[in-house]
């Protein structure tokens, strides 16, 4: 069995544009492989978030018609679209259009000045090996920052 030594962070590490990178652990197995994973989160505007679960809005159009239209074809609902897509947004609520990976994380960005009110939500926009030869805009922690320049290296270096 390959042993893995896991080193658990959940930290913001940088940004790239508007996109905040997290690093969520570093994994180191007995064969020498190692990894960094991460989480991307993108803030969510008010003007966004409202535009988005409209339930009347294009998105929602755009986003929900072919899946209602299968379940029409295929006799699972009678419903109107208009129905049906208040029913969806009422009992899966956001998380119907966005995807909350990475919910624990959001506090960081509040206390970087991100209020509810102006970004109601943040949405997870790519995971896993996220991290490596990132070009960061801003960096928040140069300290873990360098962990996993050196734990991706040591991982690159080992298939040469």
């Amino acid at each position: 069995m390959n042993e893995v030594k896991k080193t658990k962070y959940d930290k913001l590490v940088g940004r790239v544009g508007n996109e905040y990178h997290f690093c969520d652990g570093i994994f180191e197995y007995k064969d020498g492989m190692c990894r960094a994973t991460g989480t991307i989160l993108v803030p969510v505007s008010r003007e966004e978030y409202e535009d988005r679960t409209d339930p009347e809005g294009d998105y929602v159009r755009d986003m929900f018609l072919y899946h209602w239209q299968e379940l029409v074809q295929s006799g699972n609902t009678e419903e109107g679209f208009k129905e049906w897509i208040e029913n969806v947004l009422r009992w899966e609520g956001d998380e119907a259009i966005f995807d909350f990976s990475g919910y624990d994380l959001w506090e960081q960005l509040r206390k970087l000045g991100m209020s509810e009110e102006d970004y109601p939500v943040f949405e997870c926009v790519g995971c896993g090996r996220c991290l490596a030869d990132t070009e960061f805009d801003e960096v928040y922690d140069k300290e873990l920052l360098k962990k996993i320049i050196e734990i991706e290296n040591k991982d690159r270096d080992r298939h040469e």
